[in-house]
């Protein structure tokens, strides 16, 4: 609820602050004191359009904030500057305004004059509606937005596989290709280097023979070879050495050397025997190579990037092919979604009609005691141009409130006043889901007896919920839990404009001066005989003012 409103430099107001009450919170006031400026700066916080008439004059800026308890957040402001650099908070957060009027407005709601558009729209209506449905009908509307969204989820995913299709399918054409290139090469990783370590060997064929030949040779084809001389040499050295260790060390030495000379030899003999240079085999390793480099111009740099290339590539290929499988299943999936939709649609209607008869039943015999004997109230439920997450309904409510006037919708017709007691006999039917509810003119032309029911049922709706309620009348600020009164001072020769909290003898007082204009010991009499009544009126009430609901 709103525990406490400021205001700075608002109107006439150069300092204010409020702590509100539990229940029936009541302004009065002489006419122009200025009790319209609390309902315009709850409107601004709320969300309303800024006006710089709202700025004192003198003052650069005005400033609303309100604290509040038992909501998501804990003080909103909204401040309007003459420079057109307004600003709204949440927490001492900056915000947007709608983003202000999104969590104020869950807060509380402002019922007047300047309000019944805004209030009045068919979204909220159906809600005030939906108040009414049986349980049943409820979980319906619950499973209805479940299905709604998820709905909504799959025609957007099918909308855009529909849209990309053509792109889908060029994109899965150029895969195709792709993989068909690179499988029909079946590259392996590292191939490229061995092709390039064999054409070297192909490319210096010749050479690498002819090489070979003279090094058989010199090492042992010849009569005067390596192997020969080095042979010979190990012959004298072990001879010698018969007779010089050092020469015998020595030998042994050249033995290994003269073993291993005949082993590189036969290696050398073997190599040139088996060794062949076909010049095709130069002309496939050659187109191999430029082949490969081919894919890793295009895949690569690398056979290894060509070869993830083509994994990826198989991997979106299949992705997209599979999309026709999900169109497909998405279609089916909407079709059923729609036909559940359309049943849970149909059930939430004939709810929805039944609720309207009794909401039709229960509001207008309170319209009658809320000073509109001649008013009819219905709602018109017509089908929606299109599905939302509520179902296929549109809600709105008709109201007739002279003879010979056609019924037509609440905002179309009522004035203000009429439209804070048509909104009051609404809540006093459906509850509300809102903590703090707040009514201007909801008495304007009534009196007597009128006056007493309208305080009764405000009172009742304040069982349940903080109610503001500004008045000029004894009768309905009677009831009230809280009553603050207006008014203004002359303060260094400027109007400001005070708001109070009564005490006991101040509410007689000021309920004597609302039902006389002045205090005489009869008004003072009538006034306190008006506050018991109001007090017994509240407790025969009993339950049915916490339930929020007529029974």
């Amino acid at each position: 609820m709103l525990r406490t409103l400021e205001l700075r430099d608002f109107a006439i107001v150069d300092e204010l602050a409020i702590e509100l009450h539990a229940g029936l919170n009541v302004l009065t006031g002489e006419t122009g004191a200025g009790k319209s400026i609390v309902v315009d700066a709850l409107e601004l916080l709320g969300g309303g359009r800024p006006d710089l008439a709202m700025v004192r004059s003198g003052a650069q800026s005005a400033l609303v904030q309100g604290t509040f308890t038992s909501t998501g957040f804990e003080s909103a402001s909204r401040r309007v500057a003459l420079s057109g650099r307004h600003a709204a908070r949440l927490d001492g957060e900056l915000v947007t305004v709608t983003e202000l009027s999104e969590a104020v407005g869950g807060a509380l709601r402002v019922y007047g004059q300047h309000s019944a558009h805004q209030l009045l729209a068919p979204a909220t209506q159906l809600h005030q509606l939906d108040r009414l449905l049986a349980p049943e009908a409820c979980a319906d509307l619950s499973r209805h937005r479940e299905l709604f969204a998820e709905a909504q989820a799959v025609a957007t995913r099918l909308g855009a596989l529909r849209d990309s299709e053509r792109e889908r399918s060029r994109r899965l054409d150029g895969l195709r290709f792709e993989l068909r290139e690179i499988d029909a090469a079946k590259p392996r990783a590292g191939e490229d280097e061995e092709l390039e370590a064999e054409l070297s060997i192909l490319r210096h064929a010749e050479r690498i023979v002819a090489g070979g030949g003279r090094a058989l040779q010199a090492l042992g084809a010849d009569e005067v070879s390596a192997l020969t001389l080095a042979a010979e040499a190990l012959r004298e050295l072990e001879s010698a050495g018969r007779y010089s260790p050092p020469l015998g060390a020595l030998a042994e030495d050249l033995r290994e050397l003269v073993s291993g000379l005949g082993a590189v030899s036969g290696e050398v003999e073997g190599f040139l025997a088996d060794f062949q240079a076909d010049p095709s085999r130069l002309d496939l390793v050659q187109a191999r190579l430029a082949a490969l480099d081919a894919l890793k111009r295009k895949y690569g740099p690398s056979l290894g990037d060509v070869i993830d290339y083509r994994d990826s590539a198989l991997t979106e290929a299949a992705g997209l092919e599979g999309a026709d499988e999900e169109i497909g299943f998405l279609t089916e999936r909407l079709a059923s979604l729609e036909a559940d939709l359309d049943a849970l649609g149909e059930r939430l209607t004939a709810a929805r009609r039944s609720a309207a008869r009794t909401l039709t039943e229960q509001v207008l015999p309170l319209l009658h005691q809320l000073g509109l004997p001649q008013a009819r109230f219905g709602v018109a439920l017509a089908r929606a141009a299109r599905r939302t997450r509520t179902g296929s309904d549109d809600v709105a409510f008709e109201v007739g409130a002279n003879p010979g006037e056609p019924i037509r919708a609440v905002h179309e017709v009522a004035s203000g006043g009429e439209l804070s007691r048509i909104m009051l006999a609404l809540h006093l039917v459906t509850g509300s889901d809102l903590p703090t509810l707040v009514f201007d003119e909801v008495d304007a032309g009534v009196g007597g007896e009128t006056a007493n029911r309208v305080g009764a049922l405000l009172a009742r709706l304040a069982a349940s919920r903080q109610v503001i309620v500004v008045t000029h009348l004894a009768q309905v600020a009677a009831f009230a839990d809280a009553h603050f009164k207006v008014e203004k001072h002359t303060v260094d020769d400027r109007t400001v404009a005070r708001v109070a909290l009564l005490g006991e003898e101040e509410r007689t007082a000021e309920l004597a001066r609302l039902l006389s204009g002045t205090l005489t010991d009869t008004s003072m009499k009538h006034a306190l005989e008006l506050r018991a009544m109001a007090a017994a009126g509240v407790a025969n009430d009993g339950g049915r003012g916490r339930s929020g609901r007529v029974a």
